[in-house]
């Protein structure tokens, strides 16, 4: 059984969602002593204009993340953005979370709530590697999964690109078996450096990535990205997302999205 139009937009937006938070976690530089100030590049401080004026600030040393709990603040709580640019029906508030499911062959498990939208379980490995397998789609009742899963490994240098691919496939929540879509992502994680990021929730030295994803799942094309902030003991503190999707003379969707941090939670 096949979706109609909408719906199926709305299971390949959110198929790749989830897949930005794995890669950033999983990042790390070189030794603090001889960690690189990179400036944005022209192009990166381009797209970064949608956050508008005094969110980004001056470089600063970017240097290694050796603790993915630390970078993503992981634990119980919500963390609530505010919609600067874009967004859904005039929706300005998203909220997300964090769960701590049982230990799964000696990896931690966690679940990401994301708003009413959907939900992502991520493991975390003794070597700290960081990767979603699954994903529930609430809206439209759909479930995804990756095989390999979306994992980065860890000490990626600042400046420099990971690459990774993975099969996809789509299939109503609850029936594993009966698969109604598949393809494949192409991903490019680029760890571009740490910068001063002021939101309405502070101001903090913050990792900045840069995702690129290019899927291909049943009829449909899709362009996505992102980047992505994360502060220390806080988590994600600002985003900015930019996605097409093209399936054929079907469906053709544009979006431009921003948030940045308004609460967390405090550990």
């Amino acid at each position: 059984m096949l979706l109609d139009p909408d719906s199926y937009g709305s299971v390949i937006r959110r198929l790749f969602l989830g897949f930005l938070l794995v890669g950033i976690l999983c990042t790390s530089t070189s030794h603090a002593d001889d960690a690189p100030v990179i400036p944005l590049p022209p192009e990166i401080a381009k797209d970064l204009e949608l956050f508008g004026k005094g969110v980004v600030g001056r470089a600063l040393p970017a240097e290694p993340i050796e603790d993915v709990h630390e970078i993503a603040n992981l634990g119980s709580g919500v963390w609530e953005y505010e919609i600067v640019h874009g967004g859904d029906d005039g929706d300005k508030v998203k909220r997300e979370s964090y769960e701590r499911l049982p230990d799964e062959k000696g990896a931690e498990v966690w679940k990401r709530t994301v708003g009413t939208e959907f939900v992502e379980y991520v493991r975390i490995d003794s070597e700290h590697r960081f990767g979603k397998h699954l994903e529930d789609d609430l809206e439209v009742g759909y479930s995804s999964r990756f095989n390999p899963g979306m994992v980065w490994l860890s000490k990626t240098p600042a400046g420099k690109t990971r690459k990774i691919e993975s099969k996809i496939e789509a299939f109503k929540t609850g029936k594993p078996d009966h698969t109604s879509y598949s393809g494949t992502v192409k991903a490019e994680l680029e760890y571009v450096g740490t910068y001063e990021v002021t939101t309405p929730a502070g101001t903090w030295p913050a990792v900045l990535a840069r995702m690129a994803f290019d899927i291909e799942i049943g009829p449909a094309d899709v362009t996505d990205t992102t980047y992505m902030f994360f502060a220390k003991g806080v988590g994600k503190i600002a985003e900015i997302e930019v996605t097409n999707v093209s399936a054929l003379l079907v469906y053709h969707s544009h979006a431009k999205v921003a948030k940045v941090l308004t609460k967390y939670p405090k550990r």
